[in-house]
């Protein structure tokens, strides 16, 4: 069976999903990360996996991997809140002619669900283990205010000749769009720096100097300095344990 074909036929299960929601699906939560540059990715083990139906069977496959003798594995998806998500790669063993490994990224509301993206092992191929990896056509701007976002896929063929690792699901952070108006009087819509400082603002780590006004262009201390980078980092230390 094709892989678009298979993840097709994942289609029944979508409105089960939405009306089940979290009984069936991982808790959604956010991963600290920092950087916008770089890529991040959430690693779904194939073994944090749940299984579409109570009494599908799963074995054990070679390097600890996973296959089910029949039925779907599904996760949720638990980037950042407000990241980038750019693309959901496959660890996989594919040494079937028949079949191979496939997983697709979805998109869910009360009303619907998207297939954002779909990665396989390709099928006939029998490649062996690797990495396999497919972009979303337009990366998409995590909210979980609106959405619900989930993987479900698994091996096409029960045999142990396609077996599941993880799915690895990348994302870039990104600083939050502007609001229209600015709250400094001294940091218009026009400043560089405009974007930034309003991101400061919003989650809390600067209040300005006073008056209204942000003081863009004045010294930092080292006082103000360690205020920033705890609020920004949400730093704490630890409390005694009796573990």
């Amino acid at each position: 069976m094709k892989a678009t074909q298979w993840i097709a036929s994942i289609g029944g299960l979508v409105g089960l999903v939405v009306l089940c929601g979290a009984s069936r699906l991982s808790g959604q939560e956010s991963r600290p990360g920092f950087g916008v540059d770089s890529a991040s990715a959430e690693v779904i083990n194939a073994w944090d996996m749940q299984t579409t139906y109570d009494l599908a069977q799963w074995q054990l496959g070679l390097n600890g991997y996973r296959y089910l003798v029949f039925g779907t594995l599904i996760s949720g998806v638990h980037v950042p809140n407000g990241a980038k998500i750019t693309t959901i790669v496959i660890e996989g063993c594919d040494d079937s002619a028949v079949g191979g490994v496939v997983f697709g990224l979805y998109r869910s509301t009360s009303a619907g669900t998207d297939i954002l993206a779909t990665a396989d092992t390709g099928s006939p191929s029998t490649p062996g283990c690797s990495v396999f990896a497919a972009d979303l056509t337009v990366p998409e701007t995590a909210d979980y205010d609106a959405y619900r976002y989930w993987i479900a896929g698994g091996n096409q063929t029960g045999d142990g000749m396609t077996t599941v690792g993880a799915v690895h699901v990348l994302y870039q952070l990104q600083v939050s769009p502007p609001p229209g108006t600015p709250t400094f009087n001294d940091v218009p819509t026009s400043d560089p720096a405009f974007q930034f400082v309003e991101a400061l603002v919003d989650s809390g780590i600067t209040a300005g100097c006073g008056n209204g006004n942000f003081c863009p262009d004045a010294p930092l201390t080292r006082r103000q300095m360690a205020v920033f980078l705890a609020r920004a980092l949400g730093l704490h230390w630890p409390v005694s344990s009796v573990f």
